[in-house]
């Protein structure tokens, strides 16, 4: 069942990147109402007006998402202002580069509070609710790095593979209420995702894409995406009347076939792919 006009949703991480692109994009498409978070109340508020120019409706709750009490004010917001939930959107993350053993256990809670837990949280909140819609639907924001794990970034893959396993087990125990999961696997998209988590320029895709040379061209044609093609594939994955999971890049659709037909030869291509910065 495709998307329906006045979609009622609730997108967290929305003041930048994919979730700020699938709130404007579900605006202009659907006319949504919209319940909008991240940290950023300026950002946010941004969007909202954004939104509203392209129809669309808006309510902004700024805060942490890992903040307790967060995820429930969330539903409650859209389920008061809007009567429903339709489709939630799990998109906050963050990244933490850095070898294993540079890094400390407390590190580890705080990427996974924010990437695996605070979309546990808001799954909760929302869920009676998605299942008295005609067809609720839940995005999870996963990652390539979610099915591979790197070196130098072994936390933030271990996070995601807990969302990826998440979503992969909750499709099948939703599906007998029609409220579908899907999961979604970028590979590189050119997003604010790694100025605000410290990348460095010369491994930042945004930066390497708007060089004039083969290498830029190789990063924006063909290594990454832009949030734009990201959230059309989204969008269109919404309009299929199913739970699924969406790898995004070509480079990311490869490593995922090559791990599932090579794993051995995956792994000795992911050692030279290091994230640690230093």
């Amino acid at each position: 069942m495709p998307l329906p006009t006045n979609v009622k949703a609730i997108i967290t991480g929305a003041s930048t990147g994919i979730g700020r692109g699938l709130a404007l994009h579900l605006a202009k498409l659907y006319k949504a109402k919209l319940v909008l978070t991240a940290r950023s109340e300026r950002d946010l508020q941004s969007c909202a007006e954004e939104v509203r120019k392209l129809g669309g409706e808006a309510e902004i709750i700024a805060g942490d998402i890992t903040k307790e009490g967060l995820s429930q004010e969330l539903a409650t917001l859209c389920v008061t202002k809007y009567g429903g939930i339709d489709l939630l959107v799990n998109n906050a993350g963050m990244g933490m580069p850095g070898l294993v053993e540079r890094l400390k256990v407390e590190d580890w809670r705080r990427l996974f509070d924010v990437n695996f837990f605070s979309a546990l949280q808001t799954t909760y909140a929302c869920l009676d609710e998605l299942k008295k819609s005609p067809r609720g639907k839940i995005v999870n924001i996963s990652s390539v790095a979610g099915k591979i794990s790197f070196p130098g970034s072994v936390p933030y893959c271990s996070s995601k593979f807990a969302l990826t396993a998440l979503s992969n087990g909750l499709a099948a125990e939703l599906a007998p209420h029609h409220v579908d999961v899907i999961t979604i696997c970028p590979g590189l998209v050119r997003t604010e995702f790694f100025e605000k988590n410290s990348m460095p320029d010369t491994r930042n895709p945004v930066l390497i894409a708007e060089q004039k040379d083969l290498k830029g061209f190789m990063m924006k044609h063909i290594l990454s995406i832009s949030t734009d093609e990201c959230v059309r594939e989204i969008v269109q994955s919404l309009n299929r009347d199913q739970s699924q999971e969406l790898i995004l890049t070509i480079p990311g659709k490869v490593a995922e076939r090559l791990n599932g037909l090579a794993p051995r030869m995956m792994s000795l291509l992911s050692r030279q792919m290091n994230f640690d910065q230093k």
